[in-house]
């Protein structure tokens, strides 16, 4: 087993995505895979409404979705949840959605101190300045392991030599944006689907050799497609949409 999976306490390479299992553990996986970690619903400060046009369609090798990040907001989901989460038998990654470095900060330290979460993930906000973003990475360093979330069409050899300078934990190459036609409109969104899995798998192995764990959070809809994605180099693999399915 990987070293670093030892240093998280992941007895598992496999995991669920965040935003596809909710803020427990709730799919048997069993047959399909055995995880090592449950990642959260993404977790903003503050409640987050779902946006006004969110929506859900389909195109020829997956699906675009757009939801824009609907959440209670972290005191109701510790409040309704931490008790819980001490009593998995699963480390729980939390998966923040944050918007400026002063708010990332506070919402770890108040993680922190709670029992059995084990790692903080962190989603960026598309629309800042890649500045914006090292610096809200930076505020989210602490007492435990930040593993960052980029978009794979948004990755490459210099941004993840920042993360590892930085002493992230791990990057994951999660869901890319795209836009489909629709009726005669453009509609815009998170791509998932099987069809990512070759672009992923490329990113993969073009980042071999970074001093940096690199987990394949998009494109997995098979065991087979997950066990590809370990041997290309991958440290872990994220399951998203695949996760409806069991």
């Amino acid at each position: 087993m990987p070293e670093w999976l030892n240093d998280l306490g992941l007895s598992s390479p496999w995991m669920n995505a965040a935003g596809f299992m909710g803020y427990l553990p709730v799919h048997d996986s069993a047959e399909h895979f055995s995880p090592g970690s449950f990642v959260t619903n993404p977790i903003s400060l503050l409640a987050r409404s779902p946006a006004q046009n969110r929506f859900v369609t389909a195109y020829q090798g997956g699906f675009l979705m757009h939801t824009g990040h609907p959440n209670p907001g972290l005191k109701y989901v510790l409040k309704n949840y931490a008790s819980r989460w001490r009593g998995l038998s699963l480390p729980v990654w939390a998966h923040l959605l944050i918007s400026n470095a002063d708010e990332c900060q506070a919402m770890v330290r108040e993680l922190e101190e709670v029992e059995n979460v084990t790692v903080v993930e962190l989603g960026l906000p598309p629309a800042c300045g890649r500045a914006r973003q090292l610096e809200m990475i930076d505020a989210a360093m602490g007492e435990l392991p930040l593993v960052v979330c980029l978009p794979l069409d948004e990755i490459n050899r210099e941004r993840v030599k920042e993360l590892a300078d930085r002493n992230v934990a791990g990057l994951v190459i999660s869901a890319p944006r795209g836009t489909v036609a629709r009726n005669g409109r453009f509609v815009h969104g998170r791509l998932f689907g099987p069809s990512l899995h070759p672009l992923m798998l490329e990113t993969l192995v073009h980042l071999r050799g970074m001093n940096i764990p690199i987990l394949a959070g998009c494109g997995i809809f098979s065991k087979e497609q997950g066990e590809a994605a370990l041997a290309a180099g991958a440290a872990a693999v994220q399951v998203d949409g695949w996760c409806w399915q069991f």
